[in-house]
């Protein structure tokens, strides 16, 4: 009875957090249980326009931004589609950071599955006519991903760069087989090694009966193997296989009930507009949580190595554990674990 009781309290103050609540692991000021620390100098790499998770993602890392945790470089939007990056355009611009520079994947996954079309917010028109959402540039003239990733990468200190992947391999594979151009006289590969000091990505399963891929890894599966086959021994490697956000179900109806006193908000847009009742799942904000707050946050395998097996559909990810390898994978939670993931994410949500 205590324990239901318990779990019935964090529950209901969890839900009800004043909209301007900060973060339950910071106080706003770039703390993290009372310890100042560096904010993570961070690039998002993301399929924009399908699932919605990758929308709350990136709305909680603009508080991230907003609390000093996170001094944000770039965003690579690795789905092709320009309204894909007007997507991201308009979340910067209404989140107060329109100036965040934005790549744009032109040779990547041709046609892959849309789940969610919710680029169509770029389209939205208000009473009178004029877009629902302010803009801050125009998408038509974003760098390629690989090519911002390169100008990032080249002004960055060594070992620096946290990537958080929850998207296609596409721009980072072809980040790694670019050549030496105007911003670096390394290739990619190379200065991938040399700046790059850990990636957060969202793939694979790992589970005793099931070693699939995941979705973003197969619909790009030639473009992951490369990934994978050429991911440097140096670079910390963490994975948030699918089954960890399988977990966590934030239902239509509860999106739009936390976001019910906020008139005019990107995400409701979108929960107002579009099927969102598709199975989605709050997987990819794992990674991020998981880059910003730490690994105390998540249980772990031990450290080892992936291999990637590229069979199209059916390709798969294998892991042996070896003590000197350079990946390891969050491992699932039990329902307190996922009910605090989600509550957090909530809570965010109804942060103005």
């Amino acid at each position: 009875m205590k324990k239901n009781l318990s779990v019935f309290v964090m529950l209901f103050s969890l839900i009800t957090l004043n909209v301007n609540a900060q973060c339950c692991y910071c106080n706003g000021n770039g703390l993290i249980n009372g310890k100042r620390n560096a904010p993570v100098k961070m690039i998002l790499d993301s399929d924009f326009g399908s699932s919605t998770d990758d929308l709350f993602a990136l709305m909680m890392l603009h508080h991230y931004i907003d609390e000093g945790l996170v001094d944000l470089q770039g965003i690579v939007v690795d789905r092709e589609g320009e309204k894909n990056a007007g997507v991201v355009d308009i979340f910067n611009t209404y989140y107060g950071h329109p100036n965040i520079p934005i790549g744009l994947e032109r040779n990547g996954v041709k046609n892959p599955r849309c789940f969610i079309p919710y680029n169509g917010i770029c389209d939205l028109k208000d009473a009178q006519g004029n877009p629902l959402f302010k803009r801050s540039f125009d998408e038509s003239k974003c760098m390629d991903g690989y090519k911002l990733y390169r100008k990032i990468l080249s002004k960055a200190e060594d070992k620096s760069i946290v990537i958080v992947a929850i998207g296609f391999a596409t721009s980072l594979s072809e980040l790694m087989q670019s050549k030496a151009d105007e911003y670096s006289k390394l290739n990619g590969l190379d200065l991938f090694s040399q700046k790059v000091k850990s990636v957060y990505i969202q793939s694979g399963r790992f589970e005793e009966t099931d070693s699939m891929c995941g979705y973003n890894m197969r619909a790009a599966s030639k473009q992951s193997e490369y990934f994978y086959e050429n991911f440097p021994e140096n670079v910390d490697l963490i994975m948030s296989p699918s089954n960890i956000g399988d977990a966590m179900n934030y239902l239509p109806e509860d999106v739009l009930a936390d976001l019910r006193d906020q008139e005019l908000n990107p995400i409701k847009a979108v929960y107002s507009n579009y099927t969102c009742d598709t199975g989605q799942r709050m997987w990819d904000t794992n990674c991020l949580v998981n880059a910003v707050m730490g690994d105390s946050h998540y249980s772990f395998s031990p450290r080892g190595k992936v291999k990637f097996v590229e069979k199209g559909e059916e390709s798969l990810m294998l892991f042996t554990s070896d003590p000197y390898g350079n990946a390891y994978y969050q491992l699932p939670g039990d329902s307190y674990f996922n009910m605090e993931k989600l509550m957090d994410i909530r809570r965010h949500n109804r942060m103005r």
